[in-house]
């Protein structure tokens, strides 16, 4: 687990509210490997239904290419408890997420990690 201390970074606006585990990561994995699980982070919004690319979506964007930090609406993280949820928004490259409001399940998953939420 890398310490968290101070960083700055590229910010990415995630203008939705109430983004789920289901989302963060869709896969219920047995694995316990932590690497390559960013590819799954947001699928569904980051691919057409064809799977080819949705440019439109906040992290396929030039611009947000290589942000750390992720700003989302209200009730960030609700759903079920998925610790792969948070591997992979750290395997993406994302070292903080910034809510209005943090889903309990997802304060609780995450206290468990170096990863950072702030309100």
């Amino acid at each position: 687990m890398r310490a968290f201390e101070k960083f700055t970074g590229t910010v990415a606006p995630l203008d939705r509210a109430n983004v789920d585990t289901d989302q963060l990561f869709r896969t219920v994995s047995e694995a316990v490997v932590r690497t390559g699980l960013g590819k799954g982070l947001f699928f569904d919004w980051r691919r057409n239904p064809d799977g080819s690319e949705n440019k439109d979506f906040v992290t396929n964007k030039a611009r947000y290419q290589g942000a750390s930090i992720l700003v989302a609406r209200n009730n960030f993280g609700c759903g079920s408890s998925r610790e792969h949820a948070v591997w992979a928004l750290e395997d993406h490259g994302f070292r903080a997420v910034i809510s209005t409001q943090f889903a309990d399940i997802f304060t609780t998953t995450v206290s468990r990690t170096a990863f950072c939420r702030s309100r």
